[in-house]
């Protein structure tokens, strides 16, 4: 690294001790500055900044001492080395000058050979708190960026919410409408309405699986850890990184069956996808369909899942392979590594009790491994499945509770042939539930403005024990503390939004009848 001269200051009212001292600073390869007086070197150091200082005690007007009280008491002024010339050897006199804030001092007459001994101190040490300051500005951007990162996911997982309600009742809607359509004649007409339809519904359900990927990983639930499927993680991943990955390289799949993981989604997400995106970065500029990534998942023989990552780009130098994880180590450029994505990785992966490992041939390609431990926990699967076949049910009473009228409206005529009642007010569906009317099924949204779902269920709950186990909750994303210890400490039926049609019919069957 290059080192740059040290900016000094001399301030000696003798022009023969200025001449003197500048010319073995700058034998020393110093930007030299040399001013007479305490005023001059204050209107100076305003001007450039500097380093080093060094400062005659006896100087007409402001005195040597006064002038570094004063530039230590100024923003950054604790960051100059200040070396004091003085003749005076008594150790007062010493203490005085180091009281005044000085560094070190420096007896006359100058000998040659102690100043350079001293200017070595000075250069260390200023080199040393270059060092310092350049690391504590690297935490500092790298806290910021973290900071951002830990907003913009908070953002995320709010943003991924609202935009499943208006996805809920598109796709609801469109489904409806196209259940319509089929009970019409075969006419060219509806033929090219059913094809509109169809590709509407197409591009909803991509939009509804980019949502399902950005809460996979924008979730604030940063240490919670469950199972988690390797395969849905992987391909979310992919999905995230896919923009980056088509333009520079042929993706190869090969996810063969894997015990699922005791881990957190979003944190493995992460790790998979940072391999991923080193593997583009690891690409040389050819031709796309010269370069290849690989995804490959599979069980090992102690019956632990392995994910293997791997690229043919430029690979890595054998000397580097083992400080590839170290934090700040990096073999790209500046602007474009931090050197702690691996190192990221690495601590993630131990904290889910696995292994990470990296194999590389320089011109070749680099294999990223990750092996994972297969889950002792119990499962427990919160998201509803869908039977293979739809089942019929005779008319309910049902209550439908969502802040978004569109949504309920949607499940009202996605239920048509039962009694459907629709509050968007938390505190209109607890009186009306509260009532000694019977319903046979309750939907509720667990996130509403004022009363929650949450406070719906326990108020209702509290009144009308029998309703309890009638409640399924609706959900764009627990994206609260209270409604993620809700979720786990409840047995409470959630659908994911957007869900379909066939899932919320299915389910008035299924429970209406278990209720009976």
């Amino acid at each position: 690294m290059k080192v740059r001269p040290v900016r000094t200051l001399v301030v000696d009212d003798s022009s023969s001790m200025r001449k003197l001292l500048t010319e073995l600073l700058c034998e020393r390869a110093h930007e030299v500055t040399a001013v007479a007086s305490a005023e001059e070197a204050l209107r100076a150091h305003a001007r450039r900044g500097f380093q080093l200082m060094l400062v005659d005690w006896t100087l007409p007007g402001l005195s040597g001492l006064e002038l570094c009280r004063r530039v230590r008491s100024q923003p950054g002024g604790g960051d100059v080395f200040i070396l004091v010339v003085t003749g005076r050897n008594k150790a007062e006199d010493l203490t005085e000058v180091l009281d005044a804030g000085a560094s070190d001092y420096l007896s006359k007459p100058v000998d040659p050979e102690i100043l350079s001994t001293r200017l070595l101190i000075a250069e260390r040490e200023l080199e040393e708190a270059a060092r310092r300051q350049a690391e504590r500005r690297e935490m500092e951007s790298r806290l910021a960026f973290a900071d951002r990162m830990a907003s913009v996911g908070t953002l995320t997982a709010g943003v991924a919410h609202e935009l499943n309600n208006p996805l809920m009742y598109v796709l609801s809607n469109l489904h409806l409408t196209r259940e319509e359509l089929d009970g019409e004649r075969e006419t060219g007409w509806a033929e090219r309405i059913r094809q509109q339809l169809d590709e509407a519904i197409q591009g909803a359900r991509r939009m509804q699986h980019i949502v399902r990927d950005l809460k996979t990983f924008s979730r604030v639930d940063a240490e919670q850890h469950g199972h988690a499927n390797l395969q849905s993680v992987l391909e979310s991943s992919i999905n995230m990184s896919w923009n980056e990955i088509r333009h520079r390289a042929l993706l190869e799949r090969d996810f063969r069956r894997t015990p699922p993981v005791d881990a957190n989604e979003s944190r493995l997400g992460q790790v998979f996808l940072n391999l991923l995106i080193n593997a583009v970065q690891a690409m040389p500029d050819r031709p796309v369909m010269d370069n290849r990534i690989s995804v490959r998942s599979y069980t090992d023989d102690e019956g632990r899942a392995v994910v293997e990552v791997r690229d043919n780009g430029v690979g890595i130098e054998p000397a580097q392979l083992p400080l590839i994880f170290e934090p700040f180590f990096t073999t790209k450029p500046v602007s474009e590594g931090t050197g702690l994505g691996l190192s990221i990785c690495r601590n993630l992966v131990r904290d889910m009790g696995g292994d990470i490992e990296v194999s590389s041939v320089r011109g070749k390609g680099t294999t990223f491994r990750v092996r994972l431990p297969a889950s002792t926990r119990a499962e427990t699967p919160r998201a509803v499945e869908r039977p293979s076949a739809e089942a019929t049910a005779s008319k309910r009473r049902i209550i439908v509770v969502d802040d978004e009228p569109l949504v309920g409206r949607s499940i009202r005529r996605a239920l048509r042939g039962h009694d459907v009642e629709v509050y968007s007010s938390g505190a209109d569906a607890i009186d009306r539930l509260c009532s000694d009317e019977p319903f046979d099924l309750v939907f509720c949204d667990l996130m509403m403005p004022e009363v929650s779902g949450m406070d719906v269920y326990r108020q209702v709950a509290a009144k009308r024990p029998d309703l309890a186990p009638r409640f399924v909750f609706m959900t764009g994303g627990a994206f609260t503390p209270r409604a993620r210890e809700f979720l786990d400490t409840s047995s409470v039926v959630c659908l994911e939004k957007p869900f379909e049609l066939r899932q919320i019919r299915e389910l008035v069957a299924t429970r209406a009848e278990a209720n009976d």
